[in-house]
């Protein structure tokens, strides 16, 4: 694969956020029995990464993107005026519950608002064509927030703001928003479920954890009005590895990607289905990352000329650093000496029959607007 020019947008600030205490995905103040030492979001989930990406030689062959802070307007680019000030509000002082299992911090929307401006910034530096793709590397994460309510660890929706930045500024019509993270996004769907000016194509763990959306375990959740067959949802058993999500995004994500020919591709980096990871159980590996990820900059450069901005969204661990790595890898062409390191232990990176009927069923559902 040939080298491209590869931004990096990162902050020192964003290991600075805070949310609050609590126990994985549980904010302490859901219960006074849990222990508060172990909250998914922390720190490390940018820090690891980075060092490792300067350890690894390759850092220093991406283009550094500063960020700025976005300003309150652009915060509204997809949430009311009246939640950015409640947010605004619980910031500047002890912070708060803003939504289901989500809480902010003190000083959280300042940080929020730096990670948004990074990723406006890293945005205009693709369209500018400074560089050819660009990986923010930030959090807390955004694409669960609602309009008016954030849900888990997603306060502020950055990729729906990131989006009406593309369209509103750039002019975009076909806009393909790519997701391996763990979870469907609610929050995704409620800005672009009705139209086709944005297509959203996922793949998602079903039935492992309480249903969020009809979409959890329905490949039928396809889009409505002139966004019906936009709405492309993989439910994927547990379980599925490297193998299954490999099928999945060249039998499906692909040739529609290849008919619809996106002018800008946004991958929603999450990395919650690596095998490590503490709330999920999929198997996908740091290798398996970087597959998909040079799957998804092909995608671009046929299509987009190669504009692909991605960002950080889920996971947690020791791990998720070398799936960050191998991610940065496919998107500029360069190689490292960093092993996967769990390369010969993984013994179930296979199709299995629940994975395969899975993956045809989502081609029977889709094949009236598309052809797979």
């Amino acid at each position: 694969m040939s080298k491209r020019k590869t931004g990096l947008m990162y902050a020192a600030a964003f290991a600075n956020y805070k949310a609050g205490d609590g126990y994985l995905c549980l904010p302490a103040e859901y219960s006074p029995w849990i222990s508060t030492t172990d909250y998914y979001d922390t720190p490390e989930r940018v820090t690891e990464a980075y060092a490792l990406l300067e350890k690894s030689g390759l850092l220093g062959k991406l283009a550094k993107i500063a960020p700025r802070p976005a300003t309150l307007e652009e915060l509204t680019g997809f949430h009311s005026a009246a939640y950015i000030e409640k947010l605004k509000r619980l910031s500047e002082g002890d912070g708060g519950i803003v939504g289901e299992m989500c809480q902010i911090g003190h000083g959280g929307l300042d940080v929020i608002a730096q990670a948004v401006g990074g990723d406006l910034a890293a945005l205009d530096e693709v369209m500018a064509r400074h560089v050819d793709n660009a990986f923010c590397l930030q959090r807390p994460p955004g694409a669960h927030a609602e309009r008016e309510q954030g849900f888990g660890f997603c306060v502020v929706n950055n990729f729906n703001i990131l989006i009406n930045r593309a369209r509103e500024k750039y002019g975009l019509k076909r806009i393909m928003l790519i997701d391996f993270d763990n979870h469907y996004k609610n929050g995704i769907e409620q800005a672009w479920y009705g139209t086709d000016e944005v297509l959203y194509a996922e793949a998602h763990q079903s039935g492992a954890l309480a249903e969020n959306s009809a979409a959890d375990k329905n490949a039928d959740h396809i889009g409505e009005g002139a966004g019906r067959g936009y709405n492309v949802v993989i439910p994927m058993p547990s379980g599925a590895g490297d193998a299954a999500y490999a099928k999945a995004f060249e039998e499906i994500i692909m040739p529609i990607a290849d008919q619809y020919r996106p002018e800008l591709v946004v991958l929603i980096a999450g990395f919650a289905s690596n095998i490590f990871d503490p709330l999920c159980r999929q198997q996908l590996t740091a290798t398996g990352y970087g597959k998909l990820a040079g799957i998804v900059r092909n995608i671009a450069d046929r299509h987009a000329d190669g504009r692909l901005v991605a960002v950080l969204e889920g996971g947690k661990g020791n791990y998720m650093s070398f799936c960050i790595l191998k991610v940065l890898e496919a998107m500029s062409g360069e190689k490292t000496e960093v092993p996967d390191l769990v390369e010969g232990l993984i013994v179930r990176n296979f199709l299995t029959p629940d994975q395969n009927a899975a993956i045809a069923e989502v081609k029977r559902i889709l094949a009236p607007y598309w052809q797979l």
